[in-house]
């Protein structure tokens, strides 16, 4: 009997039966150094790559399984999506470029749906319309996360006879969305060697890998109509979220110049 270094309890064993925590731990050393890292990356037996393949080979098959319980297995989703943004994120931080300087902007936007004429109305709603487009743009990492449950919920909606809730519906849209970074992560890689934007491409692969998660999600393959139906629930969570984050920065804007 002994008692555990981390939470105090008498235990005996290699590991404690209360926290888990393992007991006669040595000295720490270069090896156990960087096997407790890569553990803490990979998790345990793998869970990081399982779930990296698993979503490249099935990704229905990898969220219907946590969904049921199989948790040790993978990542999960909510702590992958994360961890792949933050890649995405810290690839384009060290590499001196910006979020703006990668994906495309849309300065030009305002220019084409509002009236070009010189009238002051005109030109305040660009003003307002540049600056909620810069509010997307700087705060991109904050407000991606966001669409994720207007794509679980326009999901569900389509494949409704599935029997999957919203919620379980989510936990398919954070697999797939943290998995389509993968995409972002190897456009931008080229971006910054080559110089070559390729974003819009890779955003369309993504989307297409999104469709296909979609399908084999709900209904166990890819036929014509699944497609179809996976199509137009990303379409309209597209432009859902579009329409409730321009609403909501609009709206915080306007409220800030009345308050000063």
């Amino acid at each position: 009997m002994k008692t555990c270094i981390q939470c105090g309890a008498i235990t005996e064993g290699k590991f404690c039966s209360e926290c888990g925590q393992k007991q006669g731990v040595a000295r720490l050393t270069i090896k156990t150094f960087f096997s407790d890292f890569f553990s803490r990356i990979y998790g345990l037996d793998g869970a990081f790559p399982r779930t990296v393949i698993g979503l490249f080979k099935n990704p229905g098959t990898v969220a219907r399984e946590y969904i049921q319980g199989i948790r040790g297995k993978y990542v999960g989703p909510v702590g992958y999506y994360f961890l792949m943004f933050a890649i995405l994120l810290l690839l384009i931080k060290i590499s001196g470029f910006s979020v703006s300087d990668y994906f495309p902007k849309t300065e030009d936007l305002s220019n084409s749906i509002i009236d070009k004429t010189k009238s002051p109305q005109s030109q305040e709603a660009k003003v307002m319309a540049k600056m909620v487009q810069e509010k997307i743009h700087d705060n991109l990492q904050y407000i991606a996360v966001l669409m994720v449950p207007f794509v679980g919920f326009w999901s569900r909606l389509w494949f409704r006879k599935s029997g999957f809730n919203v919620l379980e519906s989510i936990v398919l849209a954070f697999f797939s969305h943290g998995q389509a970074q993968i995409f972002n992560i190897v456009g931008f890689l080229v971006f910054a060697v080559s110089g070559y934007k390729n974003s819009i491409i890779i955003s369309l692969v993504a989307t297409v890998y999104q469709m296909i998660a979609i399908s084999l999600f709900f209904t166990h393959r890819i036929s014509i109509r699944s497609i179809f139906k996976s199509f137009f629930a990303y379409l309209l969570a597209y432009a859902s979220f579009l329409l409730f984050t321009t609403l909501s920065i609009t709206l915080l804007l306007i409220l800030k110049r009345s308050l000063n």
